[in-house]
């Protein structure tokens, strides 16, 4: 009966992280939430913030919450760039991003590890075995590719055995660039709205290059290592 017990609380657990991450998408995209994360509702969040003396930390727990919720948060992240420029918007953005991600891991390995586990059985393994074998170098290549859902990694993750000091390094490192240069892309914007010159419109082009080039950095990683195991050795 214990074991019985136990197996049904797995996957109870597991089916509550599912209803947690539909509901997140579910609030984000048909309730009033939604209109917060619209263009304009981020115009009026960003119009309140700068109101308030809190703002810094009114920033950082609305976005460690909203991610820890699975709700999608990259118009925060420019909303951040356009409310404390490029520096103070990295540095609140990489803050609140990592306390976020840390705290979806760890919701996804509390409630769904364990009912994967009943589910999956022995062929789970193979995936462990990869995860504890590749798993800093794999989530960091996939957290320095902008187009890999920033919420499905660290929702992913935790489902997984990686190890979280392992899961915490790979993430602070990898989405670092991709949080300067949206946030470098946001401030540009602000600024070319503001004074319409040609340095802003530059600054722009090279945050937008800059995010199409991040998109790269894995292939060239991988090919370059291929490289390096083709060249002859002395």
């Amino acid at each position: 009966m214990d074991e019985v017990g136990s197996n049904r609380g797995s996957i109870g657990r597991l089916l509550f992280l599912l209803l947690l991450l539909t509901g997140g998408v579910l609030a984000a995209a048909y309730t009033p939430l939604g209109d917060y994360l619209s263009r304009e509702g981020v115009g009026d969040a960003i119009t309140w913030l700068r109101a308030s003396n809190s703002a810094p930390a009114l920033y950082i727990l609305i976005y460690a919450a909203a991610t820890a919720l699975a709700i999608p948060g990259s118009i925060l992240t420019l909303a951040g760039g356009a409310m404390f420029g490029l520096f103070w918007g990295t540095l609140y953005t990489t803050l609140a991003a990592n306390l976020g991600a840390n705290a979806a891991f760890a919701v996804a390995r509390y409630l769904g590890r364990g009912g994967i586990e009943r589910l999956a059985g022995p062929r789970l393994k193979a995936l462990d075995r990869a995860t504890e074998t590749h798993g800093f170098r794999g989530l960091l290549t996939l957290r320095l590719v902008p187009a890999v859902p920033f919420n499905a990694l660290n929702f992913g993750a935790g489902l997984t055995v990686i190890p979280w000091a392992t899961y915490a390094t790979a993430t602070a490192i990898g989405i670092f660039p991709g949080t300067v240069v949206y946030t470098m892309f946001a401030d540009a914007l602000l600024a070319g709205s503001q004074d319409a010159s040609r340095a802003a419109f530059l600054r722009v082009l090279a945050s937008g290059a800059l995010l199409v080039a991040l998109s790269f950095v894995p292939v060239f990683l991988r090919r370059l290592k291929s490289r390096g195991a083709r060249a002859p050795r002395n």
